[in-house]
């Protein structure tokens, strides 16, 4: 069996701790404040349709709108649509059994568009 030095073992493990830091990097703050400068809209119908597959329907919608699909797991959609007198609709699609950081996500989606970076 191979020895390892314990300054390897130690650089090892700071590796790891790297790498998981900036894996959570990634993950949204839901107590995290944002500006509502950046709002697309000031009023919108939003309509939300609980579903069972919820990658097959996101998949589905976007492509619909000819968006092309996501090509990653999503936890929850939505896009905007103009009703026939116009009016701003906003259609969420979650889960049957979502959280409210999933449900606020996408409302604010309804309201900012696409705002990830």
């Amino acid at each position: 069996m191979k020895k390892y030095s314990s300054k390897k073992i130690t650089i090892f493990f700071y590796l790891i701790l790297l790498i998981c830091q900036a894996s959570f990097a990634y993950v949204e703050n839901p107590e995290k404040n944002f500006s509502t400068k950046k709002n697309m809209v000031d009023e919108s119908k939003i309509r939300w349709t609980p579903v069972k597959n919820i990658q097959a329907t996101c998949e589905a919608e976007s492509r619909k709108r000819k968006f092309g699909g996501f090509g990653y797991a999503v936890e929850a959609c939505s896009f905007w649509d103009k009703d026939e007198d116009g009016n701003n609709i906003c259609s969420i699609y979650t889960k049957v059994s979502t959280n409210m950081h999933t449900l606020g996500h996408e409302v604010r989606h309804c309201f900012q568009g696409k705002w990830h970076k």
